[in-house]
């Protein structure tokens, strides 16, 4: 059983039943399993076996995001555990199969895979929260009225989708319209480079929005369509080689010393989680402090 899946997919549950001394439990009596998935509702797939000691379910096609909870129970016997459900269009800059070939594990070696995947995430949010999004991703935000200006908190923003001025109950759209090519009053022109959103009238002229509060709503995509540069993806997979490395010294883990999986020795450096090199590889995307 993996740890990590994406909307959508089957989990596949499989349990082997053991006492307090890890011994396996045989002839088990009613051997049922109950899922709870990250709202708290239950679920009870049906349960196979024993082969070879196992019981099997599978829980078809989650779909929602999150932590899922399962409890397997008998007469005389319980067991519980949990998997994590992740969005299909969660920030992921870097594959699997090019962390392991930064980290020089064989292709071959699936037995950190899950751990790894958590890493790539990880950084993926790390990364997001320093330079803003790569891959695509709509917001919808409101605004206070009566100013002639807007900044969305996620940026950059690649369109904006829609955006609606509200007087009391009554809603009038707005539609993005070029300087000089004017077809109404009620227009708005995009700084794709800052995010600014500039409520403009006939001829270009900047206009005020209409006046309340967040009585203007903008629905937009954040992102650079996809494209992560050279630099930032570079410097992801430095962040997991550096997380990663944080974890191995202990436990009977593989480390990155001579008999490790990268060679060579390697000094550790502690008490930070994102070091320097990384942060100068990000640096022309930094977005600056503030935005959410």
């Amino acid at each position: 059983m993996s740890l990590i899946y994406f909307v959508g997919q089957d989990v596949p549950l499989t349990v082997t039943p053991t006492d307090d001394s890890g011994n396996p439990l045989a002839g088990l009596q009613g051997v049922s399993v109950a899922v709870t998935d990250p709202s708290g509702a239950p679920s009870t797939p049906a349960v196979s076996g024993p082969v070879s000691g196992a019981y099997r379910a599978v829980l078809s096609g989650v779909s929602l995001p999150g932590v899922w909870l399962v409890r397997w129970t008998a007469t005389g016997w319980s067991a519980e555990t949990q998997f994590q459900v992740r969005e299909t269009g969660a920030e992921q800059l870097v594959d699997l199969p090019s962390v392991k070939a930064h980290l020089n594990i064989p292709p071959n070696d699936n037995r950190q895979d899950d751990e790894l995947q958590g890493f790539i995430l990880a950084a993926g949010e790390i990364a997001r929260n320093h330079c803003g999004p790569f891959i695509p991703e709509t917001h919808t935000q409101w605004f206070d009225g009566g100013r002639s200006k807007v900044v969305p908190d996620v940026v950059p923003i690649s369109r904006v989708l829609s955006a609606t001025e509200y007087y009391g109950l009554s809603a009038y759209p707005l539609t993005e319209q070029d300087l000089g090519g004017q077809t109404d009053a009620f227009a708005f022109t995009v700084d794709y480079t800052t995010g600014e959103i500039t409520r403009r009238t006939f001829g270009g002229e900047a206009a005020t929005f209409a006046f309340g509060s967040k009585n203007i709503k903008v629905v937009y995509t954040a992102g650079r369509a996809g494209d992560v540069p050279w630099t930032v993806r570079l410097g992801v997979l430095e962040l997991i080689r550096h997380l990663w490395q944080m974890t191995q010294q202990g436990g009977g883990r593989p480390k990155f010393n001579s008999s490790a999986y990268d060679g060579g020795e390697a000094v550790i450096p502690t008490g930070f989680a994102i070091p320097s090199r990384v942060l100068e590889l990000w640096q022309p995307y930094y977005r600056g402090p503030g935005i959410a």
